[in-house]
């Protein structure tokens, strides 16, 4: 015998839109159905269990596809959907979740979790689920674990999905798992990490061919404190493509990154930036090309670039900043089997480095000024120049 409830089986005469409904909707179940329309709302849909049920007692909201079932908010000011704060065991899917028809405002977000003291939620699973033309589209705090699959946010005004820390929570950790997600024509950042606060260091998740194409701001960013850093960060696979800033960009004052996305082109500045505010990063085999300052720029020490292809950066022609891969003033690190040259009259040096920069087994032959510049490591052998 089923135990799920329909959204349309709670709608009674005189409501002025669907608000109620899911109220009622959630009151009577933990398992809400929505079918093939569009569900007008003017307050969030709060997904919480009651104050007599288990907290961890599990709620879903289910459509029957992205763009076929929509919830969209009136309310210029506030979320689409509003999880409380430390309510786990969360399952999300098949639907769209917009502001299209208001202006959102700050706060007119598209899924949020609440902020509050604990300001968590652990053990969320959400598979096709969209959040287009609202303020931020996913903003979210801490989990322990939550679960992405084939999700998206396009069209945010601010950015697409934002995952923030508090540290008036003792543990702190953002470990959301993104796979096969997508954040494309946001006014912000395409996936942001960002901390507060004075707190233990604040561990993340991953993502896994994950895309973003043309936000406004940085593809990936990471913004930690020294008082409250961010570790390890782990970016494996997917597309990065020009976005307004950097493709990735860490500024973590953490440790123990591993950056191997698959391919990265026409971001408007770096490929990769890597200030002097973090350590101990892994670059691995990627394609970087097309990008309108260096492939990448790596201010921080012990970075291993291994492998990749370096091809055609400094499209916009910037005076020393058009290198296949630039280790600035603080730049540390290891750079092997990796192939840097120019293409279509771009890319003016392979590799711009200081002493202490290994280079072994490196293709940096044909670019426009030369393969490398700056002081090489006398213990540098097998490249290509």
């Amino acid at each position: 015998m089923a135990n799920y409830t329909f959204v349309d089986d709670h709608k009674l005469p005189g409501d002025l839109d669907d608000t109620q409904s899911f109220k009622r909707a959630f009151d009577a179940s933990n398992d809400v159905r929505m079918l093939a329309r569009v569900y007008t709302v003017s307050a969030p849909v709060v997904i919480a269990p009651l104050p007599t049920q288990n907290p961890k007692r599990g709620l879903s909201l289910k459509g029957c596809g992205i763009g076929v079932t929509t919830i969209r908010s009136t309310n210029a000011s506030a979320p689409v959907i509003l999880i409380p704060a430390a309510t786990d065991y969360v399952t999300l899917m098949d639907f769209t979740a917009d502001h299209v028809g208001t202006t959102p405002q700050p706060g007119g977000d598209g899924i949020k979790l609440e902020v509050a003291a604990n300001y968590s939620w652990d053990n969320g699973v959400v598979t096709n689920v969209r959040c287009n033309f609202n303020h931020i589209g996913w903003n979210l705090g801490m989990t322990a674990y939550t679960l992405f699959v084939n999700c998206g946010a396009v069209s945010n005004v601010s950015h697409g999905f934002s995952f923030k820390a508090d540290s008036a929570y003792s543990t702190n950790p953002l470990q959301y798992y993104l796979t096969k997600c997508n954040a494309a024509l946001n006014g912000g950042d395409g996936y942001r990490y960002a901390t507060q606060g004075t707190a233990p260091a604040t561990p993340v998740g991953a993502l896994e061919t994950c895309v973003t194409y043309k936000n406004g701001g940085h593809g990936v960013a990471a913004y930690g404190l020294q008082t409250n850093p961010i570790a390890s960060i782990r970016i494996d696979g997917g597309f990065y493509g020009e976005d307004l800033g950097h493709g990735i960009y860490l500024d973590t004052w953490g440790s123990l990154h591993l950056v191997r996305p698959g391919f990265i082109e026409l971001a408007q500045e770096c490929g990769i930036y890597l200030s002097d505010h973090n350590r101990q990063v892994q670059v691995g085999p990627t394609i970087v090309t097309n990008n309108g300052l260096d492939g990448m720029l790596a201010n921080c020490p012990d970075v291993t670039v291994t492998g990749g292809q370096f091809i055609a950066n400094g499209r916009r022609k910037v005076t020393g900043r058009s290198n296949g891969l630039y280790f600035f003033q603080n730049g540390t690190g290891v750079v092997t089997g990796v192939r840097a040259r120019e293409w279509g009259s771009q890319q003016d040096w392979g590799v711009v480095t200081n002493a202490e920069v290994l280079l072994v087994g490196n293709d940096l032959r044909n670019n426009l000024l030369g393969a490398q510049t700056g002081a090489t490591n006398p213990a540098s052998t097998g490249n290509r120049v």
